[in-house]
């Protein structure tokens, strides 16, 4: 199957994501954690998003960020770990040095293998990290725990200097620790894979960003939702009330401001009610009915005036006074000009004058009512007389009549009296208005009582129309040109009509009295009109509300954002596709691979939990039970190293390896399985194993021989003061045949220097242990060699396709082994000597010339057989 490209399968999903999750995501990609800094950041880019401050730019992950495919990481291999002090009861500046294949550290119990284990437990990644205790026994106070741990990343040497209140340093973190802690949490324990292909960890850092954010925005949310409205109190039931009590982020500041705003007719509507509620209230209703009554009648006498102050005082019947005036100004010219063209040679002065017009029309009304009715004006027939000297006309006087008669119904002379009459007309209906007088003022007084700010529009008004007027007056007495600005109050008249129209509702209401209903009616109404005025004061704090709450509401807008289910979607689904798969395969291979066959045990994925995916092992025939209840400890421990090689195998790196006591608790069929799982992986990576069995240590040493991987042996002891001695040689019983007697001819060299010295007794003893273990060595020989291994103790397997190479063994072979063993079963410490027999102890000489015998029996027996 194809093996899944995770960080790709995240680049595509995150196209869905929101901005700053991307965002997110290019900077895990880049810096691997997120400082504090980031999280601002990010947090800032989610609010951003939906309002809550400048709108800033995300740089969302794209395919540039991905690192290049094919990049290897090199592997983190330990060199060495040197105790300095404080840990446990190992010796000071104690040196345990690693091979890069695989490294066998041996220790007897309480030789100090369990304290250089938890070092490194601390150091590396371990499920189960102990505690690490000083000397306690020592009767000294303990120093602080410290050890310096050598090893290379990307091929190059560094130097950690550790001690136990440092944070884990993230490279040695890389390096994997088996131990009790993690049998017991695979076996018994559902756990996420530890290690997992580049890239899937991005999911786990994103959900723990998106927490972070959450908390940061939540920590914003609340210090808003502390805060509150404070209002003052309106009565229940009210709009007012209703919108305050129910404010949502939803509401309209549009509706608030509607019904925060009181015209002027609301605040008339307000004062009546107030008034009429305060009438109601009197103790005698009716007579107040009748002084409102008297109010209303007498507050008519405003209307007239500011009609007429809007009437007869506007600006069109202003400018047409004034066109008036200038007209009859005009057309009194024009007559003058014909007057004196047409009397110019009358006897008499100003004749067709203004006060001659007048003698004019007093002889016209003479002489058609008494003289001559039934004649026109003037009469100038044979024999008329003049109306006014009684003399009879002659000719001259006749003709000057007709004159006069001429002049007097010309049109100049019309227009003038018609210019006249309209000027006179309207100077005379501008001189009748009476705006603002004595009555008016007391009217305005008793106003006062009732509406004050109805007393004083309706007083600028009339002020100022009485102040149009003189000034309109005096223009016109004095001939001067219409006044360019008048003073002016516009008032609508109905706000007057409609206070009497008040006043007359009160009489009604007064004259019903005794009708509760229409106090109540109205104490609601004013109410109505009362919350609304305490709105409009408060108008700026409610609208501040709102925006509170529709600040809470984009805060939870945004912490639904760091919502992780479809991270841990993704993640399981990404995992179950480039992990699952993988780890049960592997997992069952390892059990192949251990032979653990009589027990079906299988991997199953139990779901995932902010980006995590989590998996258990489950009994195939009986997944309802425990499989820590059915396996025995032997079993529970070969299923549990079967997981860690099985989550190792999820991850390209090939880091380190350490397993501490991998086997303590399998019995024999069990040790030679492990011992070569370990081997085999031990030619791909570094691997370390403390262990204090041994068998289980001879089991590695032949295996490593067998698979031809480089072994490199740790031997920890401990003395009368301390313990984690270390050394590269194995102990005496772990030895194959060939390094024994490499370590035997070691002791001969010493046991030689000791004889030349002198030391008879010190070479006795020397020389009694050589041939102790020289006995050992040609018994290891029989197994090793005479057998070719065959047969061994401890194992619990006959290795019947290598009985064909004992088909050599010849009397010669038995002979030389019974003369080795006898000499040897002769001189060992233990075998009492015959009183008899009192030969001394073999010299030098002889004792070289019986080890080498041994290794001479064994390189003839080799030889024949090509090995």
């Amino acid at each position: 199957m194809e093996r899944v490209n995770v960080l790709q399968e995240i680049l595509e999903w995150s196209q869905s994501r929101p901005e700053w999750q991307r965002d997110a995501l290019r900077r895990l990609v880049s810096k691997g954690e997120l400082a504090d800094s980031d999280i601002r950041e990010l947090a800032n880019l989610c609010k951003s998003r939906h309002g809550l401050g400048d709108r800033e730019t995300p740089v969302p992950l794209n395919a540039n960020h991905l690192p290049k495919s094919g990049a290897e990481t090199k592997p983190v291999l330990l060199q060495s770990l040197t105790h300095h002090a404080g840990v446990n009861a190992l010796a000071q500046d104690q040196t345990i040095q690693f091979g890069g294949s695989l490294t066998v550290v041996y220790g007897a119990n309480a030789a100090g293998k369990s304290g250089y284990t938890r070092v490194l437990k601390r150091a590396c990644r371990a499920r189960g990290a102990e505690e690490i205790l000083g000397n306690v026994v020592s009767g000294t106070a303990p120093g602080r725990p410290s050890a310096t741990i050598k090893f290379t990343a990307n091929e190059k040497s560094h130097d950690h200097l550790w001690d136990d209140d440092q944070l884990p340093n993230p490279i040695l973190s890389r390096v994997s620790v088996f131990d009790h802690h993690c049998a017991s949490v695979y076996v018994s324990q559902q756990t996420d894979v530890a290690f997992r292909p580049l890239g899937l960890d991005l999911f786990d850092k994103l959900s723990a960003a998106c927490e972070a954010v959450k908390k940061a925005l939540e920590k914003e949310r609340e210090a808003l939702e502390i805060l509150s409205l404070k209002f003052p109190n309106v009565d229940y039931g009210t709009a007012v009330h209703d919108l305050v009590t129910n404010l949502t982020p939803l509401t309209d500041p549009a509706t608030v401001h509607e019904l925060a705003i009181l015209t002027d007719c609301d605040r008339r509507r307000r004062d009546d009610i107030r008034n009429r509620i305060r009438d109601l209230t009197s103790e005698d209703p009716k007579k107040t009915a009748r002084a409102v009554e008297l109010r209303a009648a007498r507050a008519k006498v405003l209307v007239e005036r500011v009609t007429n102050a809007q009437v007869i005082l506007s600006d069109t019947e202003i400018g047409e006074l004034f066109t008036a005036h200038e007209k009859t100004t005009e057309t009194q010219r024009v007559l003058e000009t014909l007057q004196r063209e047409t009397f110019r040679e009358q006897p008499l002065l100003n004749t067709g004058s203004a006060a001659w017009r007048t003698l004019w029309n007093a002889a016209e009304k003479f002489s058609t009512t008494n003289a001559y009715p039934d004649r026109a004006f003037p009469y100038t027939e044979e024999g008329s007389r003049c109306v006014l000297c009684q003399q009879q006309l002659n000719d001259e006087g006749m003709e000057r009549l007709q004159q006069f008669r001429e002049f007097v119904g010309s049109t100049a002379q019309r227009e003038h009296e018609m210019a006249t009459d309209e000027y006179n007309r309207k100077r005379q209906q501008f001189k009748d208005a009476v705006v603002l007088d004595d009555k008016a003022m007391e009217v305005l007084e008793e106003l006062k009582l009732d509406d004050d700010d109805l007393f004083e529009a309706i007083q600028a008004t009339l002020k100022a129309a009485e102040a149009r007027r003189e000034l309109v007056d005096t223009a016109i007495t004095e001939s001067l040109p219409a006044p360019t600005t008048l003073p002016g109050r516009p008032l609508d008249v109905s706000i007057l009509t409609d206070h009497i129209e008040s006043l007359e509702n009160r009489v009604n209401e007064l004259r019903k009295a005794e009708d509760p209903e229409a106090i109540s009616k109205l104490r609601t109404e004013l109410g109505e009109l009362e919350a609304r005025e305490v709105l409009a004061e408060n108008l700026s704090t409610v609208l501040e509300e709102i925006e509170r709450k529709k600040k809470i509401a984009v805060y939870q807008m945004c912490i639904n954002e760091t919502r992780t289910n479809s991270i841990t979607r993704k993640s399981s689904d990404v995992t179950r596709r480039a992990v699952t798969e993988q780890l049960t395969r592997c997992f069952s291979d390892e059990l192949d691979g251990l032979r653990f066959h009589h027990v079906e045990v299988q991997m199953v994925d139990t779901g995932g939990s902010r980006g995590a995916l989590y998996h258990k092992l489950q009994l195939r025939r009986a997944p309802g039970v425990d499989v820590s209840k059915v396996a025995s400890e032997g079993e529970a421990r070969c299923l549990s190293i079967a997981s860690f090689f099985a989550e190792l195998s999820t991850a390209a790196d090939r880091s380190a390896i350490l397993f501490d006591d991998p086997v303590s608790s399998l019995d024999h069929s069990w040790r030679e399985n492990v011992a070569k799982r370990l081997v085999v992986e031990s030619k791909s990576r570094q691997v370390i194993i403390f262990t204090h069995d041994m068998v289980f240590l001879v089991a590695l040493v032949e295996k490593a021989s067998e698979l031809d991987v480089e072994l490199q042996h740790q031997y920890l002891r401990r003395d009368n003061t301390a313990a984690g001695l270390s050394s590269q040689e194995l102990p005496w019983a772990a030895l194959k045949v060939r390094d024994r007697i490499g370590r035997l001819n070691a002791l001969w060299q010493d046991a030689e220097r000791t004889f030349r010295n002198g030391d008879s007794g010190k070479y006795e003893k020397d020389a009694s242990y050589i041939y102790g273990l020289l006995r050992e060595a040609w018994e290891r020989g029989v197994e090793e060699v005479l057998l070719a291994g065959t047969v061994e103790r401890y194992r619990n397997s006959v290795q019947t396709q290598r009985a064909n190479q004992l088909a050599d063994i010849c009397d010669n072979d038995i002979g030389t082994l019974n003369i080795g063993m006898t000499k040897c079963s002769k001189w060992l410490t233990g075998h009492d000597q015959s009183l008899a027999d009192n030969s001394p102890i073999p010299g030098p000489n002889e004792v070289k010339e019986d080890i080498d015998a041994l290794a001479t029996w064994i390189q003839n027996i080799r030889k024949r057989r090509g090995n």
